[in-house]
């Protein structure tokens, strides 16, 4: 098994606007071969920024390799070249681990 953990740090009173933008269902990548599962977790703050983690299992690293390829992965990333990152999103990171 594979995980693919994005790390989401935004300002207070905004992290619902990225738990909506990864908690839909029937996205592309849920019908991608070797997809498992994905949960979307807020950590718990009294104030302050807040932090939003996406976690993607996947059967195989190669099967996370042939969704970070498919076409249509590649053209929503492009899409979003052009535009703007929101103001709320103070920064982004992923990482990607194996189960031993």
């Amino acid at each position: 098994m594979f995980y693919q953990i994005k790390r989401i740090l935004v300002k207070e009173g905004h992290s619902s606007q990225v738990v909506e933008r990864f908690s839909k269902k029937g996205m592309l990548i849920e019908q991608q071969p070797g997809f498992l599962d994905k949960q979307v977790l807020v950590k718990k703050s009294r104030r302050g920024d807040e932090e939003v983690m996406v976690m993607i299992s996947w059967q195989s690293e190669q099967d996370w390799k042939n969704w970070e390829k498919h076409p249509d992965h590649i053209a929503s990333h492009k899409a979003k070249i052009s535009q703007p990152k929101p103001d709320h999103i103070l920064e982004s990171s992923q990482d990607v681990y194996e189960v031993i």
